[in-house]
């Protein structure tokens, strides 16, 4: 980052000025370069208000209800002791819990929060509710803070309340914050809420859920095997990493049980027990039916008192106390949550299960994460339980979760092989301009002369140089980058130019308009008759009515009776310097309602992608159906070829109808304009406009 005054020498980049203070180099996901833009000098301060998750955490009645109704119990309790309430709130954020606190007689309310913007914030919002002279925020990490005469504490607290979890639990480093407040901060007879966590899981089939994790064979429509997976990849235990979802949005359909969610694991907050940052636990289990054991879904629960009574569950809908035995699952209301989602983990080897059978599930966790394993017997070695899962395939480390489901998806993969049987002949030179699409391959199995592919990623170039080493594919070929090509082969001779595409750099649906941009390199110089795959490119919009996601931008307004209007103004202030209008949703994860048409915003013909410096377009929606507008989704449609049949789709995956539920593709992240001023329309008004030049796309809808 370079302020205003610095030289700078600027190569084969592009600079953006607007009327700010700061320069910065972003790349751009779409041309693959590197532009400098002007920012505001606070642009990574704005940038991280904006991606906190406070404004979902405090939209969460559940969680505040609890919370609240916890702070009373202990309050209340601590004054049965005829001792005065000194709370402790680690984390305050907005500083809600610590006025929930006041509210409930606490004697004293210290406050701390590392993050300075939020530290601000919640003293503003205390001050605004009139408990400046009650709570004293101290913009402290809990491990910084002091206790003593001249300390940020007087004395230790004899309450705490905190929220240090994520969807792993323990991943924000729960264990340590809650070991050192004992130690240094806390009186021994003290209330911690929550008081203890337990940790489920349940072992599942799910061959979708598993398409997640590792990489299929490729095969034609006759069922023969095109391409095999190394087996470095086929066996690799894959990423510790958590993969969160919002499992109640997995169709219930697309797994099969293979035992009923456990208890794993029960974390004691409360101090009366020593705290373990290692350790492992095997239960006993037997399956319910014959199958495959693949994979782990995983949730926890927060005990917010000592007494057991007040829970706070993260259970997918199938799961969830709230659930009456016999209830109609279809009709299940849970309270929604997306800071604390549910999470997917992957066995190390998929294990074959009898009915009846027992088993040895292994949960382990260390300080920050959990790992499982499945055996059926005791015969362990250490790395079945001591270690977590390494990736060393380097196809978990080089690709999402999202990018491994696209490339095992089987409609995907046979409009891909359908096209490539119809284009590639013993004549086919074919250039392969996508991230990772091993898939292109089968090119060579179908009998073309050469396959050339453009891999800048070290991790990824790895990758497709096992598959062609394991495919003894002789004709296959990776280069570095453009140049490197070009000095390598005659490119006038490459007669079949392919992609999904898809690139790493792809956040939102059009990034991958990246693939005209290496065209571009290669356009003056391939024959006239050179296929291009895909060959046209749709932009796609509709209107629809969020169930719940809207909230992660929705004004707080009021929350349990405390004026929030510093820390919207805060959010909304630092959205607008620092996010672009439309942002990237897995939205199969998040219901929503049709309100209206698919609307088409633009056509690409990708042969003559630079004949416009400009493709603009404006129009309007006219919304239809009885529920309330709250946000725009928008996809992308490649066309591979002149048929109907082969138009890879990132949008829903069945013709939406309004007023009814839109299926999404699972495998891909949408675009989405979240409307959060709440009004009642009766159309929306877009405009489009794409600087092919710049490689810029703005979209606005009003």
């Amino acid at each position: 980052m370079f302020v205003l005054g610095t030289f700078l020498k600027i190569v084969n980049t592009k600079v953006i000025f607007q009327r700010m203070s700061v320069l910065t180099q972003r790349l751009n996901p779409i041309t693959g370069q590197c532009d400098w833009e002007m920012q505001n000098e606070l642009y990574d301060y704005h940038q991280e208000i904006a991606r906190s998750a406070y404004a979902d955490m405090l939209h969460d009645e559940e969680r505040n209800r609890k919370y609240y109704e916890a702070l009373k119990t202990a309050i209340n309790k601590m004054h049965g002791r005829g001792k005065k309430a000194n709370v402790l709130d680690i984390g305050t954020g907005t500083g809600l819990l610590s006025m929930m606190a006041v509210k409930c007689g606490a004697d004293s309310v210290v406050a701390c929060e590392g993050f300075k913007p939020m530290a601000q914030c919640a003293k503003q919002i205390i001050a605004l509710n009139g408990f400046s002279d009650d709570i004293k925020v101290v913009n402290k990490r809990s491990t910084e803070l002091t206790v003593g005469k001249n300390g940020d504490l007087k004395e230790r607290a004899n309450i705490l309340v905190t929220e240090v979890f994520d969807t792993e639990l323990i991943g924000e480093g729960a264990l340590g914050t809650f070991s050192h407040a004992h130690k240094e901060l806390l009186e021994s007879d003290c209330y911690v809420i929550p008081n203890a966590a337990n940790v489920y899981a349940q072992v599942v089939e799910s061959p979708v859920a598993a398409n997640w994790n590792r990489l299929k064979d490729i095969f034609n429509s006759d069922g023969e095997k095109l391409l095999s997976v190394p087996n470095s990849i086929r066996t690799c235990h894959g990423a510790a990493a958590v993969h969160d979802i919002q499992l109640s949005q997995f169709p219930h359909e697309l797994f099969n049980e293979v035992f009923p969610p456990q208890t794993v694991l029960r974390f004691d907050f409360s101090g009366k027990t020593t705290f373990n940052f290692k350790r492992s636990n095997i239960l006993t289990v037997k399956s319910q039916h014959d199958g495959l054991a693949q994979v782990v879904f995983m949730w926890w629960d927060l005990i917010m008192d000592p007494d057991n009574k007040i829970v706070l569950s993260c259970a997918p809908y199938w799961s969830h106390p709230l659930v009456k035995a016999g209830s109609d699952l279809k009709d299940v209301q849970i309270p929604w949550r997306d800071h604390w989602m549910q999470a997917v983990y992957y066995l190390p080897s998929e294990v074959k299960v009898k009915k009846d059978k027992e088993l040895y599930f292994i949960c382990c966790h260390d300080e920050y994460s959990l790992w499982f394993n499945l055996k059926k017997d005791l015969k362990l070695s250490n790395q079945d339980y001591l270690c977590s899962p390494i990736c060393d395939c380097g196809v978990h480390i080089a690709f999402s979760r999202t990018r491994i489901g696209q490339l095992n998806d089987s409609v995907r993969t046979k409009k891909y092989i359908n096209v490539l049987e119809n284009c590639v002949t013993n004549d086919s030179q074919v250039l392969i301009l996508s991230h990772g699409f091993y898939l292109g391959m089968v090119a060579s199995k179908l009998g073309a002369k050469e396959v050339y592919y453009i891999e800048e990623n070290v991790h990824i170039r790895e990758i497709l140089h096992s598959f062609i080493k394991f495919n003894k594919l002789s004709n296959v070929h990776i280069y570095e980058g453009v140049d490197e090509l070009k000095k390598s082969v005659n490119v006038g001779n490459i007669n079949v130019v392919f992609g999904e595409p898809f690139f790493v750099t792809t956040i939102v649906p059009w990034d991958s308009l990246h693939f005209c941009y290496l065209l571009e390199h290669f356009k003056d110089l391939l024959p006239e008759n050179a296929v291009i795959i895909p060959q046209k490119v749709h932009i796609k919009i509709i209107a629809v009515h969020f169930q719940d996601l809207y909230k992660i931008r929705a004004p707080l307004i009021n929350c349990e009776g405390f004026n929030m209007k510093p820390f919207d103004e805060l959010i909304t202030n630092s959205s607008q310097i620092s996010d672009s209008s439309v942002e990237a949703q897995p939205l199969w994860e998040y219901p929503g309602i049709a309100l209206s048409e698919v609307t088409t915003i633009a056509t690409i013909n990708l042969k003559k992608f630079f004949e416009e410096d400009v493709i603009e377009n404006v129009g309007t929606i006219n919304l239809q159906g009885n529920e309330n507008c709250n946000g725009v989704a928008v996809w992308v449609d490649w066309f591979l070829d002149d048929s109907e049949k082969n138009i890879i789709s990132t949008g829903p995956t069945i013709a939406p109808v309004v007023g009814k539920k839109i299926t999404w593709d699972m495998h891909t992240r949408q675009g989405v304009c979240l409307l959060t001023d709440n009004e009642v329309r009766n159309s929306l008004n877009y405009s489009f406009i794409f600087d092919v030049i710049q490689g810029q796309i703005n979209l606005k809808i009003s």
